[in-house]
């Protein structure tokens, strides 16, 4: 026994001194957690709050030479968002080197087989990790500090190995906003009465869909782990932890369920399976029950999954949530959590009745050590890999061969605002310095081409391409299979610019653009008598905003005019359209103008004479009232827009009832998801506290009655999506739904409103969890499929009347987003002048995504106007404003912002510097 002891001390020696130095003094030097924090993480009840976890890491870096902490930049409320990067130090101290390896690799032009090879051998695999960017996710952001701790400190086989052979960069929170807003409630409301949870958005944009802007990338936290992180050190796999619903599986790891996108390379799906079915042994060989996979997430919409266009699979896993830091029991006393019935894709159901804060962890800490091992272990295999997916898209050849951008476009804002997302995706643009023909149509020098054979075609064609959405149903003939998100994301159709897909190859004289920038238009001198500007920017409305910041009048054609530009301009007469903005020379507009044409490639002319044509006046200073309420994402986005535009705005809040509606607002704007239950009722007073919530208390009935005052006094009304209907039922409007009652929500409708707090879907999204359940639960929804409506998120066509001064500058066709919303048919009103701005064609609807049911759409009306009393109302039966992703349509949400409170004027009145009196309200 004493020789067999003896032995076993002697080899435990040699192992310790075969360790790289450091490695030992690392263990002994960092500060444990619990120590640290003051308490154990994972405790019930118990969260460490975000800046002590930064505090934290910042620590750990100096404790140990394995981790670097850096800070990316500032997020949109001014906290830190950093980054860690953690390997061994060896690693570490040629970190440069092995990015430079990863670049090389991801643009494998000029780079033989053996080459690249050569250079897998020598690199090492990027592990990219990132938590909490929905905040309410609260286990993965405790979690890391555990999986940190470990990697900083522990001298096992599997952490050697994953820092010897990979290097792991880790972004603790992807909007650590949230993190100090959720949190922080936590602790401020132990021991009250009030909601433990908080109530409004945990992204003061865009709450839950915070991951839902990877290919608009809107926010300046998806910039920053794009631009700073993705683009700038080429990691070779992205893990996402979330969380999901406390009902389900208790963990979902890859592989995916139906459909991927066709731009996916087949070896990120296998990847993405590979790494999911190791973190799945790991946790059911830890004894880890619920682990699922191939449900509910699917890999269709590049919104989510950036990095899978370029060249990383994405490893998605969903925890079971709890109670923030609370216990979550089974509402069902005694009975298990989740589904019971074991399967194929779901092996052991879990058996108990309760779910931990410190499980999630448990389960959060074996998925990504399981995943990192992987791929340390096989690094050579990834990095070859990661350059076989580039290497595949540059020698690309199925078609089209590249898209087309022409030179004259409607509105080259919109262009330049498509070119430069594409360039912030890393894709590369190429601009003709001469006239081509392709596919028989020609093209004037200045056009734009982008070739699908290149590092990062993937994105480009998944981008600029239509979406055919595979017709999935539950069972053949049955009701549709839900996707995860929306269908369609066809960046043109959103942007309002013509793109042409070229089939075939052909010639043509091209230079790269390096630099993405708008295409700068002329701008007249002062002119006599005005300044002329089309409508057709969405763009220009910054300038508008600017504008009236400056106090200087703004006029607006009411139909198309002729008009002769000025002297000296080189130029004949010319129509302009309904519209044309009508603005008056001053020292006050020169610079603003000039800026415009610069900036935005809006031409700005002038006019010796102001048009002899009616029109109106915009009401200086117009204000808008955003009927936000609390935990309202549609209205989050609208608020980033409004703020995005410069346009005069504020939160309408629950104390403006107690006075002048209309002395405060011109303009009020209620997002989707407004009803009158949250308009009266809002946040419940008794479950939070006035002090921070009274703005989002309801108004009660007597504020109803004020709402409808409002208008019929001559404020504006705009309501959007799902708010049609609480404005229908405010004002009687004279329209009536034509699509299905009990039609299914899915997707990011479902979300949504889970988000804000819960739906009438919660027995869908429940049901999910058993394959018979949710048989049934759709049966029980779509009795009848074959009268089944459903669109999950995609592109619609249609018609406008540009005449209309809603859609002032819109074409007479264009497609409008549309994700589980409404069309409508008028009815008698009498007393009520209703206009139809668009309506569904009769054909050829579904222009990119997924549309069952099209007859159900056509020839009806989507966008309406009505006058209402002195006031103004527009209606919008289709989501036009989605995410801020449609920007072809933003106009029809600025156009009334502006025209409602406007002043019709004579054309004699028309173009005047000062204001002069008119006839009163819009027509």
């Amino acid at each position: 026994m004493f020789a067999r002891a003896t032995l076993r001390l002697t080899v435990l020696a040699l192992a310790l001194l075969s360790l790289p130095s450091g490695w030992m003094a690392a263990q002994q030097a960092v500060t444990p957690p619990d120590q640290y924090f003051g308490f154990k993480i994972g405790s019930d009840g118990e969260l460490a709050k975000y800046p002590k976890i930064l505090e934290y890491f910042q620590l750990i870096a100096k404790q140990t030479d394995r981790v670097k902490y850096e800070e990316l930049g500032k997020t949109t409320m001014g906290n830190s968002y950093p980054l860690l990067r953690i390997s061994s130090p060896q690693n570490l101290a040629k970190f440069d080197r092995l990015v430079e390896i990863n670049r090389r690799l991801a643009d494998p032009r000029g780079l033989s087989d053996t080459e690249a090879r050569q250079l897998a051998a020598e690199g090492k695999p990027f592990y990219f990790i990132y938590a909490t960017i929905h905040s309410t996710e609260v286990s993965n952001g405790q979690a890391i500090i555990h999986i940190v701790h470990r990697l900083a400190t522990e001298n096992s086989v599997q952490i050697r190995e994953i820092l010897d052979n990979s290097v792991v960069l880790m972004v603790p929170s992807q909007n650590p906003d949230g993190q100090h807003l959720v949190i922080d409630h936590w602790y401020k409301t132990k021991g009250t009465p009030f909601n433990r949870v908080y109530p409004d958005l945990y992204h003061k944009y865009v709450g839950h869909d915070d991951n839902r802007d990877w290919f608009m990338f809107t926010q300046k936290e998806t910039r920053m782990n794009i631009a700073a992180v993705q683009n700038k050190y080429k990691p070779i796999i992205s893990h996402d932890m979330h969380q999901q619903g406390a009902g389900g599986s208790r963990i979902f790891v890859p592989p995916f369920t139906d459909p991927f996108d066709v731009n996916i390379h087949p070896l990120l799906a296998l990847g993405q399976a590979t790494v999911g079915q190791a973190m799945a042994s790991a946790l059911v060989g830890e004894g880890k029950e619920g682990v699922a996979w191939t449900e509910s997430y699917d890999m269709w919409t590049p919104a989510r999954q950036y990095m899978v266009y370029h060249g990383q699979p994405r490893i998605l896993t969903e925890i079971a949530s709890g109670n923030l830091a609370d216990p979550y029991v089974n509402p069902r006393q005694g009975q298990p959590l989740g589904p019971q019935e074991p399967r194929a894709t779901f092996p052991v159901p879990y058996s108990k009745d309760t779910w931990t804060l410190g499980q999630q962890m448990d389960y959060g800490i074996t998925a990504a050590l399981a995943g990192m091992s992987h791929v340390a272990k096989y690094g050579r295999e990834w990095l070859y890999n990661f350059y076989t997916v580039h290497k595949d898209w540059v020698n690309y050849s199925k078609g089209p061969y590249a898209f087309v951008v022409p030179a004259t476009q409607r509105d080259p804002f919109a262009t330049y605002e498509m070119l430069e997302i594409l360039e912030f995706g890393e894709v590369e643009i190429h601009r003709a310095t001469a006239p081509f023909t392709a596919n028989g149509k020609s093209y004037a020098a200045g056009s734009y081409v982008v070739k699908t054979a290149q590092p990062y075609g993937a994105f480009a064609k998944t981008m600029l391409e239509k979406q055919v959405y595979p017709d999935l149903r539950i069972f053949p003939g049955g009701p549709p299979e839900p996707p995860y998100d929306v269908t369609g994301h066809t960046l043109w159709m959103l942007m309002g610019v013509t793109v042409d897909a070229a089939d075939r190859p052909f010639d043509a004289s091209l230079e790269i653009v390096k630099k993405v920038a708008p295409v700068p238009a002329t701008a007249a001198a002062r002119p006599k008598g005005a300044y002329l500007v089309g409508p057709d920017s969405y763009g220009f409305f910054k300038s508008v905003a600017e504008l009236q910041k400056a106090n200087v009048p703004i006029y607006r054609a009411g139909k198309a005019f002729e008009a002769q530009p000025s002297t000296g301009s080189g130029q004949g007469a010319r129509t302009f359209a309904a519209g044309t903005w009508v603005i008056p020379p001053s020292a006050g507009a020169q610079p603003i103008l000039e800026k415009a044409a610069k900036d935005l490639g809006v031409a700005v002319a002038g006019v010796d004479r102001v048009p002899a044509v009616d029109g109106f006046r915009l009401k200086p200073a117009t204000k808008v009232g955003l009927w936000k309420g609390a935990g309202n994402m549609p209205g989050g986005w609208l608020l980033w827009m409004l703020e995005q535009y410069g346009i005069n705005h504020d939160i309408v809040r629950a104390q403006d009832f107690a006075g002048d509606l209309n002395a405060k607002y011109d303009v009020i704007l209620l997002p989707s998801n407004t009803t009158k239950a949250r308009i009266v009722s809002g946040l419940d007073p008794k479950r939070n506290d006035p002090a921070e919530w009274a703005w989002a208390f309801g108004v009660g009935e007597d504020g109803w009655k004020k709402l409808r005052a409002f208008v019929e006094n001559g404020g504006t009304l705009l309501a959007i999506g799902s708010a049609v209907e609480t404005a229908r039922e405010l004002l009687d409007l004279p329209i009536e739904k034509v699509l299905p009652e009990g039609r299914p929500r899915f997707g990011p409708q479902a979300a949504a409103a889970d988000a804000a707090g819960g739906s009438a879907d919660a027995t869908l999204r429940e049901a999910f969890s058993s394959p018979a359940r949710l048989m049934q639960t759709l049966r029980d929804r779509v009795a009848d499929p074959e009268s089944l409506f459903f669109c999950p998120g995609s592109l619609l066509q249609n018609e406008f009347d540009p005449n209309h001064p809603v859609a002032w500058g819109m074409p007479a066709a264009w497609p409008v987003f549309f994700e589980g919303d409404q069309a409508y048919r008028l009815r008698p009103g009498f007393g009520v002048e209703t206009q139809v701005v668009s309506r569904y064609p009769t054909q050829n609807i579904l222009q990119s995504g997924w549309l069952l049911g099209e007859e159900y759409l056509k020839d009806q009306a989507n966008i309406l106007s009505f006058r209402i009393g002195k006031g103004y109302v527009v209606t919008y039966g289709s989501q036009i404003d989605f995410r801020t992703q449609p920007r072809a349509t933003f106009k029809l949400i600025f156009n009334a912002i502006f025209h409602g409170p406007s002043t019709a004027v004579p054309a004699a009145q028309m173009g005047r510097p000062v204001a002069a009196t008119g006839t009163s309200t819009a027509q």
